[in-house]
């Protein structure tokens, strides 16, 4: 659910009170259904992106607030125990979102690998069956032309041309897809190899440039191709650039990968659609790199080209 930003407004701006609100009705009541605001109030909290110590601040505050009303020693050690259970039932709402963000991740990486499976298996469909498809469409050709006309034959070679530039078509499709050069030869020669394609079917220059000089983790190499690979769709598709420069590089254990063109740019608004989410194939480099771990920023302005910046971890 996407929150509008009046209603953020609106629950930071009511956090303190709410918090002592309800905190000082469980000191009161010790119910159980005050504990359940408590958990309530937390799920709230970090659906709304409310962090850990700004909680604690909270609590802090609430409580001394809370233990000003009473002197007595009893009284603040009374306090300070039934406090210390609303805040553990408040934290167990991010408990709870924690866990259920590492199943997603689990899930979104389980996922990717049956995805990834599949393009491979219908690459090599595409490339083995189809080809061999085209081979026999060549040989009956052949087999025909023994007993054309000569203008006949003239046909059948425009036909096994056309045939000759399906077959290139396909081959440059199916590597793309899944090209066997990302598990034979790793990331970089992949990425080159992706850039040569799209550089020969568009007037885009595409250069690569990287001082990689070992593989990355299998996980790593798809994902940061995957990300790379929509990030020049965007490119094609948008930018109007003539020049493109992916750099690829190691720093402090880390993965850092930029896309940048001297396209004609976009405003921040413009990556968005019109229910608010990221847009122009944003969300799919996103949830790779969540996989991963990773972060991605994009800079650009209008007329001053777009430059996306990619991070990963290499400790995954």
């Amino acid at each position: 659910m996407t929150l509008r930003p009046d209603s953020m407004q609106a629950f930071k701006a009511d956090l303190k009170p709410r918090y002592e609100s309800v905190l000082r009705g469980f000191l009161k009541s010790r119910a159980e259904k005050d504990l359940v605001k408590a958990y309530e109030f937390g799920r709230q909290a970090f659906t709304r992106d409310i962090g850990i110590l700004e909680i604690v601040s909270l609590h802090h505050g609430a409580l001394a607030g809370a233990s000003a009303l009473n002197g007595h020693r009893d009284e603040a050690e009374r306090v300070a125990k039934l406090s210390g259970q609303f805040l553990t039932e408040v934290f167990s709402a991010y408990e709870l979102g924690r866990r259920s963000y590492r199943d997603t991740v689990s899930s979104l990486h389980h996922l990717n690998e049956l995805l990834e499976q599949e393009v491979k298996r219908i690459a090599h469909n595409v490339h083995d069956e189809a080809g061999q498809l085209l081979v026999a469409a060549h040989l009956a050709l052949a087999d025909v032309s023994l007993g054309a006309t000569a203008e006949m034959r003239g046909r059948l070679q425009r036909v096994a041309h056309l045939l000759d530039q399906a077959e290139r078509h396909l081959r440059q499709f199916s590597h793309e897809l899944r090209p066997t050069v990302l598990d034979d030869l790793g990331l970089v020669p992949a990425i080159r190899f992706l850039a040569g394609g799209i550089s020969k079917r568009t007037a885009l220059r595409i250069r690569v440039r990287s001082s990689l000089n070992s593989r990355l983790p299998a996980a790593i190499e798809i994902g940061l191709y995957r990300a790379v690979q929509e990030a020049l769709t965007n490119v094609t598709k948008h930018s109007r650039a003539r020049n493109v420069v992916i750099e690829l590089r190691r720093k402090l254990g880390r993965v850092l990968c930029t896309v940048e063109d001297d396209g004609v740019g976009f405003t921040p608004e413009a990556t968005l659609s019109r229910n608010g989410k990221k847009g122009l194939g944003l969300i799919g480099i996103q949830e790779r790199l969540n996989v991963l771990k990773g972060t991605f920023h994009v800079q650009s302005e209008s007329g001053r080209g777009t430059k996306l910046s990619i991070t990963v971890p290499l400790g995954g």
